[in-house]
């Protein structure tokens, strides 16, 4: 990587080289737009590298839903639980807590489902096109998503999924015991039923990173790594550069794709950023010798099950922990157990050595991504707050960002994902 110099400029900054970030860059390339990347990390940490993966229509759903709140006092005091908030007293948490109570409701559900599901299929219409002109740069499968169940009352809360899905024209259908067998013959579990959803699709999301870096750097794209951002260059209240730990870059252009890191961001920018950082984590291991193919998500317990090409990942869990990815062993340990539940024919010690890995999944108390145009600085656009669904919007929110940037109608409809809405 080309280390940056004072004073270098670009159309564009773009600072974060997670999926989002990359995705902008490259919609941007593909406009003959100059850009610089700025990453405080390497590849291996950023939120991105090793989550699930999924490319997933049918997580229509926001965040905000009715129903978490309550789960969510149940899970708060069990370490184990999918759901766990470390005790503290944060009080930007709290207010976090509070927005958050306030957008579960059935009425904010049914009005942004839409939306959501817009940008969740524009994600899955790009990665579809990204993948055609060479199909071994990167693991792209399109083998659908299959929500599996263990008791009649889970099977009732996905009853409401699979009633929205028809609603919303999204393909789903129930499937029995017997017809999980049918659907992947590899796959062994004791679940009396799943809920299907064919058009669903996953990427191997370290492999994706690694790609785009290359093909970026090699299509000219400055990125400059182990780069920490330590302020704005201001001239006359337009925010005209970054001041960071390698140098000055200027640009016409800002764009935040910095995650859980957002919030640093707010003061300067004028503008309340509610975002709060909430780790997940994945165990990898190789390949099954005899692999199913379907992405799972195991409901109760609410970990997905991925299947890549040379390995199997399992992830979950959603830590409020603050700004911090120390791995907790009994989160991992949770992972194991609920793997254990759903699949028979796993191993006994497969996940004793599975390659741990955390990352800071970025949520907003409504459960929207923020996209937009800082009204104060309309140079700088966030996109952040993508929560579990970074992989999910990578390419849709990517390619609106080179949209807006270069003045072109949105592919969606952007106000409800809009900067200012806190």
């Amino acid at each position: 990587m080309e280390k940056a110099t004072d004073q270098s400029s670009s159309e564009v900054i773009v600072i974060g080289a997670g999926a989002i970030g990359l995705s902008t860059a490259y919609y941007l390339l593909q406009r003959n737009v100059s850009v610089t990347i700025i990453d405080q990390t390497t590849l291996t940490e950023r939120c991105s590298y090793g989550n699930a993966g999924l490319v997933a229509p049918s997580h229509f759903i926001p965040l905000a839903s009715p129903g978490v709140i309550a789960k969510g006092l149940k899970w708060m005091l069990n370490p184990e639980s999918p759901f766990y908030i470390h005790p503290r007293l944060d009080w930007q948490l709290i207010r976090w807590l509070w927005q958050f109570r306030h957008f579960s409701r059935m009425e904010y559900v049914r009005a942004h489902r839409q939306p959501l599901l817009d940008m969740l299929s524009l994600t899955l219409r790009l990665f579809q096109e990204m993948k055609q002109p060479d199909p071994s740069a990167f693991e792209f499968q399109q083998n659908g998503l299959l929500m599996l169940v263990e008791t009649n009352a889970h099977k009732k809360e996905l009853d409401l999924l699979y009633r929205s899905a028809q609603e919303l024209h999204v393909p789903a259908r129930w499937l029995n015991h017997s017809e999980i067998a049918q659907l992947d013959s590899q796959l062994h579990t004791n679940c009396p039923a799943g809920l299907y959803f064919p058009q669903d699709a996953h990427i191997e999301p370290g492999r994706f990173l690694e790609h785009m870096s290359a093909y970026l750097t090699r299509k000219g794209i400055r990125l400059v790594e182990n780069c920490r951002v330590q302020g704005f260059v201001k001239e006359n209240h337009t925010i005209v550069g970054v001041k960071t730990s390698q140098g000055i870059f200027r640009a016409r252009f800002l764009v935040l794709a910095t995650g859980a890191w957002t919030p640093y961001f707010q003061r300067d920018l004028s503008v309340k950023i509610p975002i709060q950082p909430a780790k997940g984590y994945s165990l990898t291991i190789p390949a099954l010798e005899q692999q199913f193919r379907t992405p799972l998500i195991l409901t109760e317990t609410k970990v997905a099950v991925t299947p890549f090409y040379k390995s199997l990942r399992f992830a979950g869990t959603l830590e409020f922990a603050g700004l911090n990815r120390t791995l907790n062993t009994r989160r991992v340990n949770a992972i194991r157990k609920a793997a254990g539940r759903y699949l028979n024919n796993l191993p006994e010690d497969a996940l004793a050595s599975a390659r741990l890995w955390a990352g800071l999944r970025p949520c907003t108390p409504d459960g929207l991504p923020l996209l937009g145009r800082v009204p104060q600085f309309p140079n700088v656009i966030i996109a952040a707050g993508h929560a579990m669904l970074g992989i999910s919007l990578s390419t849709g929110t990517g390619f609106l960002t080179a949209q807006l940037i270069n003045e072109e109608k949105p592919a969606i409809n952007l106000h409800p994902f809009r900067v200012n809405r806190f």
